[in-house]
């Protein structure tokens, strides 16, 4: 799969894609699932719930933030491929993540709910064609292709687990 054009995706999102090093988007999207288990066995007991500053997420949000994400991402990849036009309403991160009482959850259940849902989105993707891919969307008022948020899924996570690494996990 050809990665996607900068025309396919709002600048914002540019930033994510640039993380997927791969081209081989399933492939990358499947690693995951690994390097998530990899990050949740590294941090300890009393990080699980840490903010590095005050009103900072904590792991276990991080991780039901990069879960909320996938999935959101994931139905406007659907309702696009589908070609259906409807434009999508936007998201507020915040909000969902302080409704979701990620805190509450263990560290395990949270990766675990992010391999279920990993593995159900790879399941998807994989029956995209050519076609489906290159549908374009409407999301926050901005345009994107298919492909264009298979590759943004990716790199977004790839985003938080870079960031986790240099924010939680420390002596």
């Amino acid at each position: 799969m050809r990665r996607p054009l900068p025309a396919e995706c709002p600048p914002y999102y540019q930033k994510y894609i640039n993380l997927v090093k791969s081209d081989n988007i399933l492939r990358a999207l499947d690693e995951q699932k690994i390097l998530i288990q990899m990050l949740v066995s590294e941090i300890t007991d009393d990080k699980e719930e840490y903010r590095y500053a005050p009103g900072k997420w904590t792991p276990k949000e991080i991780i039901g933030h990069i879960i909320d994400t996938e999935r959101i991402f994931a139905y406007r990849a659907l309702c696009f491929s589908r070609k259906d036009k409807t434009p999508l309403p936007a998201f507020d991160e915040n909000i969902y993540v302080s409704n979701a009482n990620f805190n509450k959850r263990t560290l395990y259940d949270l990766a675990h709910t992010f391999g279920v849902v990993r593995e159900s989105n790879i399941s998807l993707f994989k029956h995209f064609d050519e076609e489906a891919l290159n549908q374009i969307g409407n999301a926050n008022g901005m345009e994107v292709s298919v492909r264009a948020i298979l590759f943004m899924i990716a790199g977004h996570c790839q985003h938080h687990v870079n960031f986790m690494k240099i924010n939680y996990l420390f002596d």
